[in-house]
């Protein structure tokens, strides 16, 4: 399979992409480039969107793939179109895959595929009268299978950093054997395997001449798949100790030697008194508060309460003293002005100023007569000087209540002092770790240790029930009429046939990748460059198991690799699969360089790259295949290069020829 040309049309960060990315077979790579966020990913998407179809279920799941520049003037559909060349049955053919997205007028998405086979159109579509799109849609699926299954397109089109997550824990002979099986065309052959068996056993239980043999037959075979069933629960279990007794050996292997990380712990110890005292601290200001809220409640409640009751009274009264006084001011008091009179006309007469004789009455009503103003009857005369101020001083008052923030702290200190005695059990804990007395870990770990034998007791027991049933179930072939059966005997022999079938082509091409994957491993993984000296893949699919071997003889423990290597061993295997297994698409790559270190990277250019495909296609940022010693190295094989450019304000990306120019 080649891909010769993308088009993208609306689709995510492209409003209009059609690149050509056929390749000189001299020069097998596409070099796409982008800066984060550019469209590296989308441009990966359009491709296995193209291949596969989209999902696309609801109108808000149609516009968040629309791109955004796609104004209203513009038609809301989005398309996807791939030109490719691959072999069916051995003859070279052109196809053309486009598929269109477009909401109908119920705002559904709604999809049409159409495939132009060498002039041979094969289309439908949502709209498709159902026998039809049937027919039409097995004939397209089976074209997009002969190149690519979409079920290893994992294989070929695939994140370089999730290639390395594959390999987590205990999961490399897994993901190994996965690999061989479904790339190789193995599986097919063990799938035809477990349902020739399954059609045997079905056949023989029909042939029982006996209800009471049937009836046996078919619990046997109950029980056969009750006990697989349960033989797969405890090999999960057995699977999730392995893990834990992996993540916590290290640790186990310290609390043994009295390593158990006292510093660690004692400043958990610290922290944790610290949470207490500050409670505590807490506590303790709060009954200050507390005390001194209730000893001055009336200042705090009462006060206020009663003041809001009586303000507007009190203002009256002030209000009328303040009038009263400035009234009192005017109108004068007549004993007062006859004492005040009386001194001033002995002062004038016994210094001879008076230039006309006049009497203490006159001169009274005078200055009574000129002050004198009418006013009204004082209603709070009872109140003296004092009282007025009193109530003056009153309205001054000004007092906040601060019971709801008591009650809040209240609220809070109760849940914190509910935490002291799991923090004090904390600390006993803790304390009892230091100097290797915390004996919880090892006693968990020892426990998990003897949950792995016990599991591993359980499977092979459960593995004999297992044969002693299947025994029993071939007692049963003596039983069965005499006359012969080609059919039945037949199906009897189907499931080794197709074992000894798989195994055999296992062994036919076991050791072109075992060489092939030991010269790639001997160049890529620099800690032990030119130091491996063999790669053993077993024999048999029902255990398949991948080993490396140092040239001094002993086996280089997958597991024990660091990520950066492990990431080489699954690529190095996925290019062994691609030159020897059944298929041969392109190789598509996001993330080119995953976790690899600088040394690996230089040998993943110069060896792994330019021989992976027949057309491999990189997408890339700058810090990754990076210009200057990266691009010369890989430029020889390069084909053509891109560089993928987004335009902010336009919200959608474009293509220039060269990778990362200006």
């Amino acid at each position: 399979m080649l891909i010769k040309n993308i088009k993208a049309k609306n689709f995510k960060t492209y409003l209009n992409l059609d690149l050509d990315i056929s390749v000189d077979p001299e020069k097998p790579i596409i070099l796409i480039g982008g800066e984060s966020g550019g469209g590296k990913t989308t441009f990966f998407e359009a491709i296995y969107g193209a291949l596969y179809g989209l999902k696309i279920n609801s109108e808000r799941q149609f516009r968040e793939l629309l791109n955004a520049g796609a104004g209203p003037d513009q038609e809301q559909k989005i398309v996807l179109e791939l030109k490719f060349s691959g072999k069916v049955l051995n003859q070279e053919q052109d196809y053309v895959l486009t598929r269109t997205y477009i909401l109908n007028p119920n705002n559904q998405p709604v999809e049409s595929v159409r495939l132009n086979m060498n002039g041979t159109i094969f289309t439908y579509g949502t709209a498709t009268p159902t026998n039809q799109r049937i027919e039409q849609e097995a004939q397209v699926n089976k074209i997009i299978k002969a190149n690519l299954p979409q079920e290893l397109s994992r294989y070929f089109l695939f994140d370089a950093m999730e290639a390395g997550n594959l390999l987590k824990e205990d999961q490399l002979n897994r993901v190994i054997k996965e690999n061989i099986e479904n790339v190789m065309g193995f599986n097919k052959y063990l799938q035809m395997a477990k349902a020739s068996e399954a059609l045997h056993n079905q056949y023989t239980a029909q042939r029982l001449q006996v209800e009471n043999e049937r009836q046996e037959y078919l619990q046997l075979l109950e029980s056969k798949r009750s006990m697989e069933a349960q033989l797969e629960n405890i090999e999960f279990d057995l699977q999730n100790a392995l893990q834990y007794s992996v993540a916590n050996k290290e640790l186990y292997d310290n609390l043994k030697s009295g390593l158990n990380q006292e510093t660690t712990i004692k400043s958990k110890i610290e922290q944790t008194q610290g949470q207490i005292e500050n409670t505590l601290k807490k506590e303790s200001l709060y009954k200050t508060e507390i005390e001194s809220f209730v000893k001055e409640i009336e200042l705090n409640v009462v006060v206020p309460k009663l003041l809001e009751a009586i303000k507007s009274e009190v203002n009256l009264i002030l209000k009328a003293k303040e009038e009263q006084l400035k009234q009192d001011h005017i109108n004068i008091n007549p004993e007062q002005v006859e004492a005040i009179s009386a001194s001033i006309l002995d002062y004038l007469k016994s210094n001879h100023l008076i230039l006309k004789d006049i009497s203490l009455e006159e001169l009274v009503n005078a200055v009574m007569a000129e002050g004198s103003v009418d006013g009204k009857e004082d209603p709070y005369a009872f109140l003296d000087f004092s009282d007025v101020k009193a109530l003056e001083q009153l309205m001054e008052i000004k007092s906040a209540n601060v019971f709801p923030r008591l009650h809040q702290q209240q609220l809070e200190l109760n849940i914190a002092l509910d935490q002291v005695p799991v923090w004090e059990n904390q600390i006993e804990t803790l304390k009892a770790q230091i100097s290797g007395r915390d004996y919880n870990l090892l006693k968990s770990y020892e426990d998990n240790e003897s949950k792995i034998k016990r599991l591993q007791a359980d499977i092979e027991d459960l593995k004999g029930e297992i044969k002693k049933v299947d025994k029993k179930l071939h007692q049963f072939d003596i039983q069965i009429s005499q006359e012969p059966d080609p059919r039945y005997e037949t199906l009897g022999k189907l499931k080794g046939f197709f074992e000894d079938v798989a195994n055999q082509l296992l062994k036919v091409k076991k050791q072109q990748l075992e060489l092939k994957m030991k010269q790639d491993l001997n160049r890529l993984i620099p800690v032990y460059e030119n130091q491996i000296n063999r790669v053993e893949l077993s024999e048999n699919l029902s255990n398949l198991t991948f080993k490396v071997f140092h040239n001094h003889g002993n086996e280089i423990y997958l597991n024990q690799l660091n990520t950066a290597s492990k990431q080489v061993v699954v690529q190095v295997l996925l290019k062994a699969l691609h030159e020897f297994g059944d298929y041969d698409p392109p190789v598509m790559i996001d993330t080119v360089m995953g976790v690899l270190s600088e040394e690996s990277r230089t040998r993943v250019l110069e060896y792994y790259f330019p021989e992976l495909s027949h057309q491999t296609i990189l997408l890339s940022s700058d810090a990754e295949i990076r210009k200057g010693a990266d691009w010369d190295k890989i430029e020889p094989f390069v084909s053509k290069a891109f560089t993928l450019k987004r335009d902010r304000e336009r919200q959608l990306t474009e293509i220039v020829s060269g990778y990362f120019t200006k």
